[in-house]
């Protein structure tokens, strides 16, 4: 035990930790005090980055009641359990050296070992969920206490006696399902990492056996060929991806055949980073920041391209790599923002960056009961601003606000008759789900094209959706939407718009907004936490059609100039159903065209404003005379 703990620390040194902490990280270090303060107090507040449920508001335990929850939600009583806040009072002991820190940790765990005797799945205290994480977190202290040796021997031996307990419990509890989901992930994990410290502690030998074989059956299963994590959240995607990674660095032979695995969902993680430092909340997520888990990624990966440098090292980040990781970081050079685009093919997800402008659009399979109905949604972040961007999920409880967030109703995107494309029973479940058909992407000289399709039904009556998106040199967006639906139906086509611009019909920050149809400013709910909802706005506009409709949204930078051009045909047939623009800029002139309707009668050749065009998306520069045809 001694030589796997003492083979981890061995490079930490805590004295040179404690200082550059308390040189470089006042600012980081204060929030750990103000929460030091509050754990000694038996105060709670759940509001770290990356956690689950957090709640924003403080509640005080006394006496301490490990089934205590509050918000009418039971959540808080699952964050309570997880005990992941007791980093923070290791952090306080390995800076500022006051036992007081390590008697509160000790006293922590100790008192939920003698006030929760029994377990059961189901309760609030020991879901397998909130035991596997809280017996991770546990070894993550004890690994410091031990080496430390602030921990006695009664106590680690009561302790031990308690996990052995929680992992035999798990394992006992285990059911089919949790090979695919992040709950079963989270409690191989742990297993194995205490059984590599503390296999001489612990009677866990059979569950050991059994989360290796499972581990691996969970990461094929679970993780598609592009890095997404299947669920459709960015959340639990980097849940299950901080577990990989943290036993990565606990067990450097778990680290060989791994970092291939993780090299790939840190890159998602990247480009699920908007110009703002948070993720998109696709699915059942928040808005976090994702500095310090990606510079823990880019360090332990060697990998200085899958973050921004900041001024200083996260706390997160020492406590796992301690001085080497500090020095690591002190040699690296800040890497520019470069312009980089991804298609995630296998979950349906395109994210285009540039130092700019940051666009996100998700057409993909169902995932877990963690997805959204979001299909064909998208995202828009311009210079350095939120435009356009997901509502978030507000809660876990069977109420109207946890439906309409996951509703399409909620989102950016297209609804027919006032009827979602899906049908939400519950929290957890769907009775109906838009049906994924296709999506695809393709890039040529600084243009991007994005094509998603979906089937749904509403009144009975199926409809399909189609939806064309053209990004031009970070200036200009093309939102064509296609939907066809057998009789007289009404469309409304709505933006979510970020509380951070004022939502004009018109314009939005430094974009201006181009329709045939006006658009309206009307109120919708966005959470971007947990617990925590404001009355936002959305631009929608609404119209009738019969069978079929093809409409389009421009979305411009502000000095570009736009205007719509007839397209004919060779023979001179004006061809109705297709759409042409000439953009002016002050540094260039282009033509669009979209072709919807392959042309069967008549010349197939297209001319717009006089220039000769063959193709479904064309992108003519009328300086250079280059063309890129995006859709043949």
């Amino acid at each position: 035990m001694k030589q796997a703990i003492t083979n981890y620390l061995k490079d930490f040194d805590r004295a040179f930790c404690q200082q550059y902490i308390l040189n470089h990280c006042q600012e980081e270090y204060q929030k750990i005090q103000e929460t030091n303060q509050r754990l000694m107090d038996n105060r709670f507040l759940f509001n770290g980055n990356w956690d689950m449920e957090p709640c924003p508001h403080e509640y005080r335990l006394q006496p301490l009641n490990w089934e205590s929850f509050f918000e009418d939600d039971p959540e808080w009583a699952y964050m309570l359990n997880r005990q992941e806040y007791l980093s923070a009072l290791l952090l306080g002991y390995l800076v500022e050296e006051k036992v007081i820190y390590i008697q509160q940790l000790k006293y922590f765990i100790l008192h939920w070992i003698e006030h929760v005797p029994t377990f059961h799945p189901q309760s609030l205290t020991t879901r397998t969920l909130d035991t596997g994480i809280r017996c991770f977190t546990w070894l993550k202290c004890l690994l410091f206490l031990i080496h430390f040796d602030v921990i006695h021997d009664t106590e680690l031996e009561t302790i031990c006696q308690s996990m052995t307990k929680q992992i035999q419990f798990m394992k006992a509890s285990y059911i089919d399902k949790y090979t695919l989901s992040n709950w079963g992930i989270l409690q191989t994990i742990p297993i194995i990492a205490c059984y590599y410290f503390l296999s001489d502690k612990l009677d866990i030998e059979e569950e050991y056996q059994f989360s290796v074989q499972e581990l691996e059956q969970q990461i094929q299963v679970q993780i598609l060929e592009d890095g997404t994590q299947f669920e459709q959240s960015i959340l639990y995607h980097v849940e299950v991806y901080k577990a990989l990674l943290e036993l990565s660095i606990l067990i450097p032979e778990k680290a060989i055949f791994l970092k291939p695995l993780l090299k790939k969902m840190a890159y998602y993680i990247e480009m699920m980073t908007g110009l703002d430092g948070k993720t998109v909340a696709v699915g059942d997520s928040d808005a976090c920041a994702t500095q310090d888990i990606l510079t823990l990624s880019a360090l332990f990966l060697n990998d200085e391209t899958l973050c921004s440098k900041s001024s200083t090292i996260d706390l997160h980040t020492i406590l796992f790599l301690g001085r080497k990781g500090i020095e690591q970081w002190k040699q690296w050079k800040s890497q520019p923002l470069l312009p980089k685009a991804h298609f995630f093919n296998n979950s349906g997800h395109v994210c285009i960056k540039s130092p700019s402008s940051y666009f996100f659009f998700k057409n993909g399979p169902m995932g877990s009961a963690h997805t959204h109905s979001d299909q064909n949604s998208f995202c828009l972040q311009y210079q350095g601003q939120p435009i356009f961007i997901d509502p978030g999920r507000y809660s876990y409880k069977d109420n109207k606000e946890r439906m309409f967030l996951k509703s399409a109703l909620g989102h950016t995107g297209c609804i027919i008759d006032q009827t979602p494309p899906e049908d939400i029973t519950g929290s957890w479940s769907y009775n109906r789900y838009p049906q994924h058909l296709f999506c695809q992407y393709q890039t040529q000289l600084n243009n991007h094209y994005i094509e998603g399709a979906y089937q749904a039904t509403a009144y009975a009556k199926s409809y399909l959706h189609l939806r064309k998106i053209l990004m031009i040199s970070d200036k200009v967006w093309f939102i064509i939407d296609d939907l066809q639906c057998q009789g007289k139906h009404t469309l409304a086509t709505q933006f979510i718009v970020s509380p951070e611009v004022v939502a004009n019909p018109q314009q939005l920050g430094k974009l201006q907004l181009i329709s045939d149809v006006p658009l309206e400013v009307e109120p919708t709910l966005i959470s971007k936490r947990y617990n925590e909802l404001v009355t936002g706005q959305k631009l929608i506009k609404t119209q009738t059609f019969s069978n079929r409709i093809i409409d389009y949204t421009i979305i411009a930078n502000q000095d570009c100039i736009i205007k719509r051009l007839p397209v004919y045909q060779s023979d001179g047939q004006l061809l109705e159903s297709a759409f042409a623009f000439d953009i002016r800029h002050s540094e260039w002139n282009k033509l669009v065209l979209f072709v919807n309707d392959d042309i069967f009668k008549g010349e197939k050749l297209c001319l717009v404003d006089g220039i000769k065009m063959r193709g479904k998306v064309i992108v003519y520069d009328k300086q250079t005379g280059i063309s890129s045809r995006l859709k043949s």
